[in-house]
């Protein structure tokens, strides 16, 4: 399990990564247009320990989250890819509702970074599930 979780957490956040950082490149990351007319957009970025430290999290959760759903099928790909997609829902979806229903912002930017968590969360457990099919990981 500890070789599984020092393979796995690392596939995760170089994954979640490496698409965040191609939607930038690409132009598909969030317009901060919209919040910037109301004055409420970051003008400095958080810096490089603070965006790594938010990415190891999200990889660690989403390997958590993966060793609880990876009981669901005899492939331990679509586990992956699924619990991608099941953490997408708390960082798409549900984010979006939360900002919409507490702030008047708008839902734009938010939606944007949704689509490219809709890339990055299924494709991270994808990696997730590889890791866990090539070390044969059995469900616990």
């Amino acid at each position: 399990m500890l070789r599984f979780l020092v393979l796995a957490v690392p596939a995760a956040a170089l994954t979640i990564g490496t698409v965040d950082a191609t939607a930038r490149a690409l132009g598909l990351g969030p317009d901060l247009a919209p919040l910037a007319a109301r004055g409420v957009a970051r003008t400095i970025p958080l810096g490089l320990p603070l965006e790594l430290a938010g990415t190891l999290f999200e990889a660690v959760a989403l390997v958590a989250f993966y060793l609880l759903v990876a009981r669901g099928s005899r492939s331990r790909l679509l586990d992956g890819v699924a619990a991608g997609f099941a953490a997408w829902l708390f960082r798409g979806p549900l984010l979006v509702l939360a900002v919409a229903g507490l702030t008047r912002l708008p839902t734009e930017p938010f939606w944007q970074l949704a689509r490219v968590g809709l890339v990055a969360l299924p494709a991270a457990g994808l990696a997730v599930g590889a890791i866990a099919r090539w070390r044969k990981l059995e469900p616990s």
